[in-house]
């Protein structure tokens, strides 16, 4: 090991052990100190009311997968509890408005001590407790913001508040202060894991145990609005002897390439390959961004590419933002095959029986290919898609739509009954009848 090779490692070794001191500083003293000063729960009248933690607490809308995911969450609640009342916890105050369920007030809990403090108070307001895993609790997007979601949990319960943590996939390649925080998870916390490659590395990074789920987002319900334009133009597609297909490109699923060739010449690359994909099978396209938030680069990067494919004289192609999970969704159902970077498109598109064409990044998507036994010949490596394979899986892809719809269709029950997992509660919980805190 080299000189330069061992200082990184100290040094992040140490930030390693800042980030775990600095939330028992300001997380998990302060949560104690109050559990002490008041044992029992305030009492709680009226309307069911749950707390959710988003796995963005700065910037939950942005995400088309984390809307899709409170969605999927809350209108299943909703169903169960008609009069159920949502609170999510942020940086900031704001509201959100969520497909079905309406306008959800974000609640500033989450920043330093007085965040720490504010959740206190908002938690004992509250039925149950859920946190959106999704992709962050391998600590790759923050492991701070992984030892202050596993601190909320754990106070939860041991005020006697049921805590669930929803369906999340986990990386081969954890965090430390990550595998440290989910270790000292509560044995009352719930805990769903999306995939059994996740489930398999996060018992065996953490030692907690865990249940083996399905995206919560599958089961939010599409929208029943027609989107005019969108679907005019899809029809008009198929009138003129067109199949259509839906393209999203994301900065995290292009990392890689992007560094060494840069963001122009990557569109430029896949629109001729997918240029030559429309050409063999009669294609046109439809560019569908997944995340507005300006670092995910979905939108720059399709309107680069659209560009591109203008530039070849490729005139089927329509780029359309639409910021409601649900009308995406529903859109999705409309597309014969969907191409993308962004887990939970895939999951729209899987809702609604599409087929997809995957670009994987941190193994995401071949344990969702597994829970539908789909082939993984459908997952493409983010810098083949600047070759001729892209073309290639395209093809292939178009040619057995049919056959891989039919699949997903036969699979679907048992997907669904995996992501209703995320809403069982631990049987030691007593969700309207909230006890002392456990010690």
């Amino acid at each position: 090991m080299t000189t330069t090779n061992l200082a990184m490692l100290i040094k992040q070794y140490l930030v390693d052990q800042a980030i775990i001191a600095r939330n028992i500083l300001d997380v998990s003293l302060p949560l104690r100190r109050l559990r002490k000063k008041s044992a029992h729960l305030q009492p709680v009248s009226g309307e069911k009311r749950f707390l959710i933690l988003p796995s963005d607490p700065v910037a939950p809308s942005g995400s088309m997968g984390e809307m899709a995911m409170l969605s999927g969450l809350t209108q299943t609640l909703r169903t169960q509890h008609p009069d159920a009342k949502f609170t999510l916890v942020g940086t900031r105050s704001h509201e959100i408005t969520l497909p079905g369920v309406g306008e959800v007030e974000v609640v500033p809990a989450w920043t330093g001590r007085d965040g720490s403090l504010a959740f206190d108070q908002l938690i004992r307001q509250h039925h149950a407790l859920f946190g959106l895993g999704a992709d962050v609790l391998d600590g790759k997007y923050g492991a701070a913001l992984v030892c202050r979601f596993v601190s909320y949990c754990n106070h939860a319960v041991r005020l006697g508040i049921p805590a669930t943590i929803i369906g999340f996939s986990f990386n081969s390649t954890p965090r430390r202060p990550a595998v440290h925080s989910l270790s000292r998870l509560h044995p009352d916390v719930r805990v769903n894991v999306r995939g059994q490659p996740s489930l398999r590395r996060f018992t065996k990074s953490v030692g907690t145990a865990a249940t083996l789920c399905a995206d919560v987002a599958f089961l939010m319900a599409p929208s029943l609005e027609t989107e005019a334009e969108t679907e005019g133009w899809l029809n008009e597609m198929r009138i003129a002897g067109r199949i259509p297909v839906g393209v999203n490109m994301s900065a995290h699923a292009f990392s890689q390439v992007i560094s060494i060739i840069g963001a122009d010449a990557l569109a430029a690359r896949m629109a001729q390959e997918l240029s030559k994909a429309a050409e063999h099978d009669s294609l046109a396209y439809l560019l569908m961004p997944h995340d507005v938030k300006s670092q995910s680069g979905d939108i720059t990067l399709l309107r680069a590419l659209e560009k591109s494919l203008n530039a070849l004289g490729m005139g089927h192609v329509r780029y359309v933002l639409q910021t409601d999970p649900a009308r995406i969704k529903r859109v999705a159902g409309l597309l014969d095959l969907v191409i993308t970077g962004r887990m939970h498109l895939a999951i729209a598109a899987l809702g609604m029986k599409t087929p997809i064409l995957s670009i994987t990044y941190q193994d995401k998507f071949e344990e969702l290919y597994q829970v539908f036994n789909l082939p993984q010949e459908d997952i493409v490596q983010s810098q083949h898609c600047v070759t001729n394979a892209l073309s290639e899986h395209i093809s292939r892809a178009i040619a057995r739509r049919s056959t891989t719809a039919a699949l997903i269709t036969k699979n679907m029950p048992s997907v669904q009954r995996l992501a209703e997992q995320n809403l069982v509660l631990g049987e030691q919980s007593q969700l309207f009848h909230p006890h002392a805190r456990k010690s």
